[in-house]
């Protein structure tokens, strides 16, 4: 006879945002969820019990403690979450494979097999059907663009309403303007927004040149400034991501060639994209574009330079998921979410990104970035 085949999952909805998906429950403690003939069974601690109740989506709530009293274990595995869900299982008398995502706890998994269970371990997309979002989940989506655009624009605002001093160096308010202090200032604004993040990238000149340095020292006139903010809602616990290149003042030839370049092949892509489109193809038709132009990619003077990341990434309960425009990519599919973000990173030139996040659509795309492209900013 075959093995009854289920889902579990056992972790916090704040760690495991495929908990968090099953559940529509966030709270920061650990539970199980069991996904059986498509209903949910989840083990929550007494502490968020009522509040699970109420709040979420899964189908049947038992109380931990009191599952856990009734069981009447030794104390050594009494605590293990695997516990109560063994006891379930055991009183089904079924034969189960139980797939459980890459980050299960390896104590609970041993739990498990000690009780002669089988585990299967599945690769993320633990669940693929996440990639397509409902009409539900895109509105919320689309309202964190919205707040994310306009925390971007007061970035864009500050540079703009900036002086610069004869070292060359940005003054705002009468201090000479850092990364680190736009940095915090982006942060403040998500709270008053009711968006939340542990960082954001300001990256100046050649910090941009490693696409996911953070960025430190004096904001320079005359050099690529590289905005990427990617902040979490604190009510729908959807993500939103958005990245500019400015540039205070006049910027350099070789930087405004570069700059034209991926804002060239960006709105070229967000033509190309609808559902059907391949992701991989699309990450390729990037890599030509930029080798056609003169933009070559590789190692020189010991750093990787030209185009070396994806071109996007799937984004929901976290901020990279599938699917990918890269050259892991895949069909598109209605609904899909992207980002669409080229870039080219040169030493003693300076970093350029450009990136959007659109909803693909059966022969195009709603684009949920609603903000000016503009490098030289007076």
């Amino acid at each position: 006879m075959a093995k009854k085949i289920i889902t579990l999952i056992i972790n916090t909805p704040e760690k495991d945002s495929n908990l968090l998906y099953l559940s529509n429950f966030f709270c920061i403690d650990p539970f199980a969820l069991l996904v059986e003939e498509g209903k949910t069974i989840a083990w929550i601690p007494s502490t968020e019990f009522e509040k699970a109740k109420a709040q979420s989506s899964i189908n049947t709530v038992y109380n931990l403690s009191e599952y856990l009293d009734k069981i009447g274990r030794e104390k050594k595995l009494i605590q293990l979450k695997s516990s109560v869900v063994i006891d379930y299982l055991k009183r089904n008398s079924k034969d189960y494979l139980i797939k459980v995502p890459e980050s299960f706890p390896v104590i609970e998994a041993d739990n498990f097999r000690n009780c002669g269970f089988e585990l299967s371990v599945v690769q993320e997309p633990f669940l693929p059907q996440r990639a397509v979002k409902s009409q539900t989940e895109i509105d919320m989506i689309r309202e964190n663009s919205l707040k994310n655009s306009q925390v971007m624009n007061e970035v864009k605002n500050i540079i703009q309403n900036s002086t610069v001093d004869s070292k060359n160096i940005l003054v705002y308010e009468g201090r000479r303007l850092t990364s680190e202090y736009i940095q915090s200032f982006i942060l403040k604004q998500f709270l008053d927004r009711r968006l939340f993040s542990q960082s954001a990238i300001v990256a100046l000149g050649d910090q941009g040149c490693s696409p996911h340095e953070y960025g430190s020292g004096f904001v320079y006139a005359n050099q690529s400034i590289i905005v990427d903010i990617y902040p979490r809602s604190v009510d729908n616990l959807y993500f939103s991501d958005m990245t500019r290149t400015f540039c205070k003042g006049k910027a350099p030839d070789e930087l405004k060639k570069i700059y034209n370049a991926v804002l060239e092949i960006q709105t070229r892509l967000l033509e190309k994209l609808h559902a059907r489109e391949d992701g991989k193809k699309l990450h390729n038709f990037v890599i030509e574009f930029f080798e056609n132009k003169g933009y070559k990619t590789g190692v020189k003077d010991g750093f990787l330079q030209g185009f070396f990341h994806g071109t996007g990434h799937g984004l929901g309960l976290d901020c990279h998921e599938a699917p990918y425009i890269s050259k892991n990519g895949s069909e598109f599919e209605e609904n899909n979410l992207v980002t669409v973000e080229p870039g080219l990173y040169y030493l003693g030139v300076g970093g350029v990104r450009i990136e959007d996040l659109v909803v693909i659509k059966q022969n195009g795309i709603e684009n949920l970035t609603n903000f000016e492209k503009i490098l030289e900013i007076e």
